[in-house]
């Protein structure tokens, strides 16, 4: 059995974008900048400034990129969780960009051979690959869980900046 995922490179990813505004409690959000991503499902990108912030997919087959966006770009709909109070920090201008592949773009993508991946499997599996290659700001928990297991080991956690460091450069 063998899993083929094709990666783009974050510039080219960054380069077909939308911007989408936030919305602070009582301000309507409104799925029209969204376009023809709006009813689509897959994987999303937000970044800003050339930075990848977040690599996220909508919640499910039947979850559009519209409905799963109002819960991050606007503060009723995202209880002012999760990513929204991140998002609301960002200096604005330059915009904060969205960038879509659709499940239908993943799926020529992602290609298992000797065996069967649901359209939705290969949504879950794109995700992850794009959160491992593009190691976005608002996703490096894996940070303070190496820096704990450095920590039970007896490595002073420097050495993770060090490392760190090292693979910025690379």
């Amino acid at each position: 059995m063998r899993l083929t995922i094709d990666v783009p490179e974050p510039q080219e990813t960054m380069s077909q974008a939308c911007a989408i505004p936030l919305a602070t409690r009582g301000v309507r959000w409104s799925e029209s900048c969204l376009e023809q991503n709006a009813k689509a499902t897959g994987v999303y990108v937000i970044h800003h400034s050339a930075v990848i912030k977040y690599v996220g997919k909508t919640d499910g087959p039947t979850m559009s990129f519209g409905m799963r966006l109002r819960r991050e770009f606007q503060e009723t709909a995202s209880s002012g969780k999760h990513n929204y109070p991140k998002l609301a920090l960002l200096s604005v201008p330059p915009e904060i960009m969205v960038s879509f592949f659709s499940s239908k773009t993943i799926d020529a993508l992602v290609k298992p051979e000797g065996f069967i991946l649901t359209a939705w499997g290969k949504v879950e599996v794109f995700e992850t690959a794009l959160i491992h290659a593009y190691d976005p700001e608002f996703q490096r928990h894996h940070i303070a869980r190496m820096e704990k297991r450095l920590g039970k080991l007896g490595i002073p956690k420097e050495v993770l900046g060090v490392l760190l460091k090292s693979k910025e450069q690379s």
